[in-house]
């Protein structure tokens, strides 16, 4: 079973997806009241009565992470198309709750910006908090998966600040530049984490790879966060990217009115649009 957040009539709900058929929990006093709740309680929430919702679902984001954080370069692929060299360790960036979108929703191409790029990854939920996870011990703290598409805006992420780098704050956090979703599936039904990201654009295939190509495995990442972080549940950590993004390979800038898909298997498919930011937006 699947974990996701949806709006049902007019309520918020935390639901089950198996086989495209939609859950929720039997009993109203039962429910979890959020996804975070559910994720600490699953244990003890598995055996709970559930029955199927037949009215139209509206997706919400799966979870609302405290943290985000985002390995660059993290796949040979990619690192190959961008010219970067290797790290010795995970280096991170992070996003923040602003730029979270939900599956079936839109990203916002803010003004002016002419290199607005897809990257096609899957994010690592936290199940079990901690700090000085062990890489053996790591897979343990994982909830499960979701999928994420790390919307960047090239224009700024490229500026160069000399000693202190690429501008990864304006180039990562836009508003909406973190689409999210459809739901989480459990670590257990992805196991072992070996699986494939692909990343269509009007239907064209545009990012076509496989997570055993990650320089950092997700012990590792998690192993490395939490040598100075907390981790807790509901935190975010995504895989990277694979090859064939737009500003090292196909040059396919995103553009308003398109349709973003982006696919895991075994988890399910993300997908978004893109609009242009309104003239009077302010």
């Amino acid at each position: 079973m699947n974990l996701l957040m949806g709006i049902v009539g007019n309520a918020e709900e935390v639901l089950l997806e198996k086989n495209g058929r939609f859950y929720r929990y039997a009993e109203p006093g039962e429910r979890p009241k959020n996804a975070m709740d559910a994720i600490v309680r699953w244990d003890s929430i598995q055996d709970l009565d559930i029955v199927q919702v037949s009215r139209r679902i509206n997706y919400l984001c799966p979870v609302i992470p405290g943290k985000m954080f985002l390995p660059a370069v993290n796949f040979k692929s990619h690192s190959k198309e961008a010219s970067a060299p290797g790290f010795s360790e995970p280096y991170f960036f992070t996003k923040f709750q602003h730029a979270l979108v939900p599956n079936g929703g839109n990203v916002v191409r803010p003004a002016g910006v002419e290199r607005l790029d897809y990257e096609g990854e899957i994010g690592i939920i936290i199940g079990k908090g901690g700090k000085y996870i062990e890489e053996k011990d790591a897979m343990n703290h994982i909830f499960g998966y979701t999928i994420i598409n790390d919307v960047t805006i090239r224009d700024y992420q490229s500026q160069s600040f000399g000693n202190y780098g690429k501008d990864w704050v304006m180039g990562k956090n836009a508003d909406t530049a973190l689409p999210m979703g459809p739901w989480i599936t459990p670590r257990e039904e992805l196991d072992p984490f070996s699986t494939t990201i692909e990343t269509r654009i009007n239907g064209e295939l545009l990012q076509n790879g496989t997570t055993d190509d990650m320089i950092f495995r997700p012990e590792k990442l998690i192993a490395r966060l939490t040598k100075a972080i907390t981790l807790r549940p509901g935190d975010l950590i995504s895989t990277g990217t694979p090859s064939g993004v737009a500003e090292y390979a196909t040059k396919k800038y995103l553009q308003p009115g398109d349709a973003v898909e982006i696919s895991v298997k075994g988890i399910g498919t993300l997908k978004h649009g893109i609009i242009a930011e309104p003239a009077d937006s302010s």
